[in-house]
């Protein structure tokens, strides 16, 4: 059964009909039976591939690659991208090896929106970001990772995950990752995760609590590369 209806359907192929840049939206999966020690069953790999299988034909400039977990060539390319949990996803241009646009579980709810922002993003509109923000965390003297914990029924999260996506297609120093938290107890228990959006900045060396302004989030980027500097 089709997770996306006809109406969504000509909805997402209107959004991304006009793309002028090619996508390459990487899935990393995982179809084996057997959890590894200290990991969590993948709850929803299956519905994510479906949705992006769903996606990727309502336009010829978004192109679908799967990795399954579960194989040695999926296995090694999870490494090389920095994957630790299925399902993730990246997004970037088609020929870009960059890695640091990401979902950590599948993108539903109010985050589907999210996911065709981004893709629009990359594909036609660019980040938007004011020049000296983009200075800013440019010059940065070491990597930043924004990982965005959001539920699918959260109306506040997407503003939070596209701040931190804009921020990561910027900048190669920034990572920026959505995190469904229920898909991810574990992780949630570790960062004490009790509202959304809140995203942890650098393993919490920093956290940004709410849908807040470019503003706070840069602050909070720079008092973190300060603490660990």
């Amino acid at each position: 059964m089709p997770l996306l209806g006809e109406q969504e359907q000509q909805i997402v192929r209107d959004r991304l009909g006009n793309l002028t840049r090619d996508v390459e939206v990487v899935l990393f999966t995982d179809t084996s039976t057997i959890v590894a020690p200290g990991k969590e069953p993948c709850m929803y790999c299956k519905e994510t591939q479906q949705l992006l299988e769903e996606i990727a034909p309502l336009s010829d400039k978004v192109h679908l690659v799967v990795y399954d977990l579960a194989a040695p060539e999926g296995k090694a390319k999870a490494e090389e991208m920095r994957v630790e949990d299925p399902p993730t996803i990246i997004l970037r241009e088609k020929g870009s090896d960059a890695v640091n646009i990401r979902y950590r579980g599948i993108p539903a709810g109010y985050e589907f929106a999210s996911l065709l922002e981004d893709i629009e993003m990359i594909g036609r509109d660019g980040h938007g970001l004011p020049e000296d923000v983009v200075k800013e965390l440019n010059e940065l003297p070491a990597e930043v990772t924004l990982q965005v914990f959001v539920t699918p029924t959260c109306p506040y999260c997407p503003q939070a995950v596209r701040t931190a996506h804009r921020f990561a297609y910027a900048s190669p120093k920034i990572m920026g990752e959505m995190v469904e938290a229920q898909e991810f107890p574990a992780l949630s228990q570790k960062y004490n995760i009790s509202g959304v959006p809140d995203t942890i900045i650098n393993g919490g060396v920093q956290r940004v609590l709410g849908a807040q302004p470019v503003s706070a989030f840069l602050e909070a980027i720079k008092k973190a590369v300060a603490a660990t500097a």
